[in-house]
């Protein structure tokens, strides 16, 4: 789904995101006004990326941005019923390819149809940070109650 760009040229530095800059390598892309305009952002982007699958337009309403949390990025899978499989994190730092794989092979194996079986693996749970011997000692607070 190709919703509003994420890094135009035009762009209102703090107001919507990072300018896109072309001497970074950023694509020289304003944000789109008008659904044509749009279309061609996105074929530019299917272009430049050598994608081969079908891009879906977002109206310029946003819609479907809207409906499936998709600013920035996101991957999301998405069942014959119309119901979300899965939804990824904000990208690029949420995307878990690995696990969008996983889904859509077991949705394509399940018919195309969402059940609660099919739940992707959740991530293991952030390490606890090592503990640093130099660190005094923190006082803990206690209830009124603990303390008397």
């Amino acid at each position: 789904m190709y919703i509003r760009e994420a890094h135009p040229t035009d762009a209102r530095p703090g107001m919507e995101g990072r300018p896109g800059n072309p001497a970074r390598g950023d694509p020289d892309v304003k944000q789109p006004k008008t659904l044509d305009e749009r279309v061609i952002a996105a074929t530019q982007c299917m272009q430049a990326l050598k994608l081969s699958i079908p891009i879906i337009i977002d109206d310029m309403e946003g819609t479907t941005e809207k409906a499936y949390g998709g600013w920035p990025d996101r991957i999301a899978l998405i069942d014959l019923d119309g119901k979300i499989a899965y939804h990824s994190g904000p990208g690029p730092g949420g995307f878990r390819p690995a696990i969008a794989e996983q889904m859509l092979k077991a949705l394509l194996a399940a018919g195309g149809k969402w059940s609660p079986s099919l739940a992707p693996p959740q991530p293991p749970p952030p390490a606890a940070p090592a503990a640093d011997s130099r660190e005094a000692p923190q006082p803990q607070r206690t209830r009124k109650s603990e303390a008397e």
